[in-house]
């Protein structure tokens, strides 16, 4: 099992590292973010009441430190799949990786634009984002157009390698076709 821990950053070092309350040995926690302004924390885990392998959460971070109670996000960004690494960007949209929604390979870099208090559909960064193998871990600023990604694609330097990303292009629509082979059903 994994754990998730907290600490007060001052002058350059960790100070009062203490394990965050909703840490469970009967499961994990990890790949914790916290938005922009520092108000809230989202993190993954596979604890009970979950859809799939592992889901987002997030939990307020109050003004005394303390923590709200951890919400799990809607079913438009959790499947039965896995959901990991999310990350938050300055305007608020969620970034996080998936092998639970309709992806180009393993797992894909997904982003669901802030909405109110919530997220709008999550929407699959596209080909170059992705890959055939595992994209996941991404850090972009919408304001520069630019950040990173790790990858385990073909043509890298080792296992997961980091790329550099640059002007994204959100979203990027899929289309079916489809044939119907007959009309009538019993």
């Amino acid at each position: 099992r994994s754990y998730s821990y907290c600490a007060e950053w001052v002058a350059g070092m960790s100070k009062g590292v203490q394990r965050v309350p909703w840490n469970c040995h009967e499961y994990s926690t990890g790949h914790p973010a916290l938005s922009q302004n520092g108000n809230m924390l989202y993190f993954v885990s596979d604890m009970p009441g979950g859809k799939g392998a592992s889901d987002i959460y997030r939990v307020a971070i109050n003004s005394d430190g303390s923590f709200g109670t951890p919400e799990r996000l809607g079913d438009n960004i959790n499947t039965e799949g896995r959901e990991v690494f999310p990350y938050v960007d300055g305007a608020g949209n969620l970034y996080f990786s998936s092998d639970g929604h309709q992806g180009l390979g393993l797992l894909d870099v997904f982003v669901a634009e802030a909405e109110g208090g919530g997220y709008g559909p999550a929407v699959n960064m596209g080909k170059g984002m992705n890959s055939a193998a595992d994209d996941f871990a991404i850090m972009y600023d919408p304001q520069s157009k630019t950040g990173f990604v790790s990858s385990d694609r073909d043509g890298g330097q080792g296992s997961d390698d980091i790329y550099r990303v640059r002007e994204l292009d959100i979203p990027c629509e899929i289309t079916y076709n489809v044939t119907v082979l007959n009309e009538y059903t019993d």
